[in-house]
């Protein structure tokens, strides 16, 4: 028997005496038997705390005093009628404690668990409305019963984390939470999403062109006179020139085809940011030279102006109903092919990636007018800037064996996401504004050295202006919300039927519009109840 040298704490308690059992009495053929622990009628069950002690007084002396595990719990016999156990550690043992003649005078199962008065005592004070029930097995904590709201069901797992530092602290100490939350937990979130864009786009280009030929320097040959126009012919006869055509064409020597000597130049500027011009006005002008019938030289301009304006609305209302601390998304848009993989064969392996008018989110019901909302949204679009364009590749192998490997085109996403967490009570409402995105690029192309002349220089630049405006906005509203009975809900569809054929084609009508009971209603006077019972 193991004796304490000091007791630190004592506590006096009362055994609590559990139902006699008689002794089961196990034959096996040699006239012995065997008694099972809490079998005996001097059998009690207690629950020791961890470092602290009982007192347990006897009717008659004890002899003997044994511990299934002293690891455990310990004892100290302070008289042959006084007996003092300590917990040392979590777990289950068993003491018996004998007479002088052998008899069993008390079997006692221990159980040293954490001492949770003082705990139960704290919730008590700090959360009143609370019907909590803390137990202790193992080491483990568990906590059970009925709060009025989330809030209170995580101020008593916080008083329980302060009162073990080790779980503050990530130890090993767990605690089970199975308190039961007496408000409505499920949330319907009611969005919508509005996104404006707004583009502007300018153009002004300006282009010359010029080209002069000569034929100072060109070889010349006999060719016919003209005069005035005409050819110049001699009459023999009467010994004068005449243009009338009778006689001799006159020739002489002249530069053989003229101007075959030629200087031509021009400004082409393009429109960089677009790549191209998209259109509008074009204007064109030019000024021809023709000497003796030939095309000496011209002058040309050309102008292009365009000025276009664009409006973009994109809207989505989504309706999400969700439980309390769980998560659901709703996506309004598409998915596109992205390759994540290719064999030897060149076959390729996709996967798709949405897009599109995205939400997700996970409510938490504090209280009846308490909702803690993390709320995710985006809205994102392919588009060609960014994308990725893949060049096809040829392979040969050591047999020579040729396989070509395609090339792959990769949209890039445009994306616009907002993320936040907020509190809000049921019914209402919160913004997400000024998500508000510009972007301005413009480019001008000029002849350098011409740009600089006064007045004259515009007339040797182009410019090519882009501006976009993007804004989002998110309002978000969360109602409280509960089952309702299936006759009470209606959708779009109830009512509709498709309209004759003889009132589509006279009177341009596609459905029908029923009233209660069958009758005919007017259209203006239609009203279909869409959406969810709310609290």
């Amino acid at each position: 028997m193991r004796m304490m040298k000091a007791l630190t704490c004592a506590t006096l308690i009362t055994i609590a005496a559990g139902p006699l059992a008689v002794a089961q009495t196990v034959p096996n053929g040699m006239g012995t038997s065997i008694t099972k622990p809490g079998d005996q009628a001097v059998s009690r069950r207690v629950t020791l705390g961890v470092d602290k002690s009982m007192i347990v007084d006897l009717e008659a002396p004890a002899a003997d005093v044994v511990i299934s595990n002293p690891e455990i719990a310990d004892a100290v016999v302070q008289t042959a009628q006084r007996i003092i156990f300590r917990g040392i550690r979590f777990g289950q043992t068993n003491a018996l404690i004998f007479d002088r003649a052998g008899r069993t005078l008390l079997d006692l199962n221990i159980s040293v668990e954490t001492d949770l008065a003082s705990l139960e005592d704290t919730i008590s004070r700090h959360v009143p409305d609370a019907r909590v029930k803390i137990e202790s097995i193992n080491g483990s904590i568990i906590l059970t019963g009925m709060v009025d709201n989330l809030s209170q069901s995580d101020q008593v797992s916080r008083l329980v984390k302060a009162f073990f530092p080790e779980a503050a602290a990530g130890g090993s100490l767990q605690i089970v939470n199975m308190l039961n939350v007496n408000a409505a937990d499920q949330v319907l979130l009611e969005v919508r999403i509005v996104e404006m864009q707004r583009s502007v786009i300018k153009q002004l280009g300006i282009n010359l062109s010029g080209s002069t030929s000569f034929g100072e320097l060109a070889s010349q040959s006999l060719q016919q006179v003209f005069q005035g126009g005409l050819p110049l012919f001699f009459d023999p006869d009467t010994g004068q020139y005449n243009t009338t055509g009778q006689g001799n064409a006159v020739e002489m020597l002249q530069p053989d085809s003229p101007f075959t000597n030629s200087f031509s130049g021009s400004a082409s500027n393009g429109f960089n940011v677009q790549g191209q011009a998209l259109g509008g006005v074009s204007l064109k002008t030019g000024y021809t030279n023709y000497n003796n019938g030939r095309l000496q030289s011209s002058v040309g301009a050309a102008i292009d102006a365009m000025e276009r304006i664009g409006i973009v609305r994109t809207l989505a209302e989504p309706n999400i109903v969700a439980m309390s601390g769980e998560s659901a998304k709703f996506l309004a848009g598409g998915e596109f092919p992205v390759p994540v993989g290719q064999n030897q064969n060149g076959q390729i392996t996709v996967e798709f990636k949405p897009y599109g008018v995205g939400l997700a989110f996970t409510p938490v019901v504090l209280s009846e007018g308490r909702i803690s909302l993390k709320v995710s949204t985006e809205v994102s679009e392919l588009t060609s800037q960014g994308a990725f364009q893949g060049a096809a590749q040829t392979f040969t192998d050591p047999d020579g064996n040729t396989t070509i490997i395609q090339g792959a085109t990769l949209p890039a996403l445009s994306v616009r996401r907002a993320e936040s967490v907020v509190e809000l009570p049921s019914g209402g409402s919160m913004m997400m504004a000024g998500l508000i995105s510009v972007k301005d690029r413009q480019t001008v192309d000029q002849l350098p050295g011409l740009k600089k002349l006064p007045i004259l220089g515009a007339l040797f630049q182009s410019r090519d202006f882009l501006s976009d405006e993007t804004e989002l906005v998110v309002m978000v509203t969360p109602y409280l919300v509960g089952p309702a009975s299936k006759a009470n809900m209606k959708s779009p569809a109830d009512g509709y039927a498709n309209a004759s054929d003889a009132k589509t084609i006279f009177f341009g009508k596609l459905n029908e519009t029923y009233g209660r009971d069958g009758a005919p209603i007017k259209a203006d006077e239609y009203r279909a109840p869409v959406g969810f019972m709310e609290e």
